[in-house]
């Protein structure tokens, strides 16, 4: 009797322990990978010494190695960066993906495989052409008074350029192919100015790169005052602009209108067609092309136009 009560009690207990017993956790799928690729692959620099920063936007995927895979030691501009990354699927999931589910940003998907009973998953991705991309601006800082200026950046064939007073925009912002702006007529009332600048890419200039800040400079009275001084160091004319339906003139201290002619106002170059309004775009004059800002109607001189020509320290043409 003792001996059965005793067995009894044993399967009783072995049956109590098995059912608190937690069981194995449920091994997921992972059928969609989101992920982002950047990296400054730029013409002439080394391979090897090119990296890439991948994020995954999956909490249950974790970003293990980056590396390019092309042959060559130098970035051409021809070539296609290819890049192998290894993703690690946290505990309790797998993946089980196809060509379709990758949604990658900067970067286009070429292959995959799979390791460790598909826990591990090294994918292919093609980036942009080496010669699209530009390297970022280091520096940005004044190098006079209100001449702004910048590191070059390679792969760049133009830079954009924008002001700021007191953390507002003033104008539009600037296009030019120097690592330069001055921008001496636009800092003409006290404040604190800072001006951002990025890289356009010159094989394909909708590639744009990030903007770089510069430090801020405080502008006084007196500065702002030498700031309307024009380049032949008199003071700023003494006309004033006039606008009507029709558009700007500029009225002359002895009363008359620039007509179908040049005129220099405040040390830029403005042209007014035969009615006397200020005039935009290209100009034809004397057997060559200058181009006027749409926005403020002064003449591009040393920069390239917005339609991607080039114009000499006279505003001509350079054809």
């Amino acid at each position: 009797m003792n001996r059965k009560v005793l067995s009894l009690t044993l399967a009783a207990a072995l049956i109590s322990g098995l059912g608190s017993m937690k069981s194995p956790a449920a091994v997921k799928k992972i059928t969609a990978v989101k992920m982002d690729v950047q990296a400054e692959t730029v013409p002439g620099e080394s391979v090897f010494d090119t990296s890439a920063e991948v994020t995954v936007k999956n909490n249950n995927i974790e970003v293990g190695s980056c590396e390019f895979v092309n042959s060559g030691f130098y970035w051409s501009e021809e070539d296609v960066p290819r890049l192998e990354v290894e993703l690690y699927a946290q505990d309790g999931y797998y993946f089980a993906t196809t060509g379709s589910s990758f949604t990658i940003g900067g970067g286009n998907y070429v292959s995959q495989k799979k390791e460790d009973s598909s826990q591990t998953l090294i994918v292919t991705i093609d980036l942009p052409k080496a010669g699209e991309s530009t390297r970022a601006i280091e520096t940005a800082d004044w190098q006079s008074a209100a001449v702004a200026g910048w590191s070059s950046s390679a792969g760049a064939g133009s830079y954009e350029v924008k002001l700021y007073r007191d953390g507002k925009t003033v104008g539009t912002v600037k296009k030019t192919s120097e690592t330069r702006w001055d921008f001496t007529d636009s800092m003409t009332k006290t404040g604190n100015y800072s001006f951002k600048v990025r890289p356009v890419n010159r094989l394909k200039p909708e590639n744009v790169g990030q903007w770089k800040e510069s430090p801020v400079k405080y502008v006084d009275g007196t500065a702002a005052g030498q700031n309307r001084t024009n380049l032949n160091g008199s003071t700023a004319a003494s006309g004033s602009w006039k606008q009507d339906s029709a558009g700007w003139g500029y009225l002359n201290s002895d009363g008359s209108w620039p007509a179908k002619s040049w005129q220099s106002i405040d040390g830029r170059w403005y042209f007014f067609n035969e009615a006397g309004y200020m005039a935009a775009g290209w100009i034809l004059w004397n057997g060559k092309y200058y181009y006027c800002d749409p926005q403020s109607g002064r003449m591009l001189a040393g920069e390239t136009t917005p339609d991607g020509y080039k114009v000499g320290a006279d505003g001509a043409w350079i054809s």
